[in-house]
Formats: C-alpha cells, structure tokens, sequence
C-alpha cells in the first residue's frame, strides 16, 4: 500500500512538472489585431494566416534557419527570414526575446510565397503588441 501512494506521488509529481514545462505560449503574448488564438502556440487571422511560437533551442534553430533538400530559407529584410518548404508552408521568421526567454516567430500561410509582406507585416503588428523587436541570429 505504501508503495503504491509513492508510485502516486511521483506520477502526480512529473505530470505536475511536464504542465509547467509545456506552458502555453499564447498566455505569454498578445494576439495582433483580427487574430486569435489556436491552440497552445499559435494565432490565426480567419484568411489562412498563422502566427506560431516555439520556444528557442538550437536545435530548432538549426532545423528553422538551415536550408536543406525540403526546406529553404534566405534573409529577407530587418532580422526577418523567408522560409518555404515543400509542403507549401511560406513563411517569415524572426527571433524574439522575453522576460529571457527566447522564441522563434513563424508567421506563415499555405497561400503562396507573393504574401511575404502580408505575412512581414502581421509579425510587425505582433511586436508591436507585445513590445518586441526581432534580434539578429
């Protein structure tokens, strides 16, 4: 019986933990105007335009910001980076710091690539509501 309770503490412990490890990304920002949230990482528009957040590691670095046989990336303009994949996903970037926290900024549509300043623009509209500019890599 003992033993069981402790197996129910420590489970109870680590689910406690991965709930603060997996913290919603959403709750720290502030949606642009006309979008919303979706999900724990994302905004949307309603016109097929996304704002996603991931949490900086280098390993997401390397796999967001290095071109390879799927993926393409080159700098666009101001510490933005336009990135597209073979999955039609066309997309600006950008890197961002918070509260210390770094976060790697996707605003991105499956539309097609002739949307970049649309896209450029909801990331400027994003900073803007949340006091953020996009630091160099």
């Amino acid at each position: 019986m003992k033993k069981t309770i402790k197996i129910l503490i420590a489970a109870a412990a680590i689910l406690l933990m991965i709930g603060v490890v997996s913290a919603n990304n959403v709750d720290t920002f502030k949606a642009p105007s006309g979008f919303t949230a979706s999900g724990n990482d994302t905004f949307v528009d309603g016109q097929n335009h996304n704002i996603q957040i991931f949490n900086y590691t280098d390993e997401l670095y390397s796999e967001l910001f290095e071109s390879d046989s799927t993926f393409s990336i080159s700098k666009f303009k101001d510490n933005h980076f336009f990135n597209k994949n073979t999955d039609k996903h066309y997309g600006i970037l950008e890197i961002v710091e918070k509260d210390g926290n770094k976060y790697i900024i996707d605003s991105w549509t499956a539309k097609n690539p002739n949307e970049s300043n649309e896209l450029k623009k909801n990331l400027e509209d994003f900073n803007s509501a949340n006091g953020l500019s996009p630091i160099s890599t």
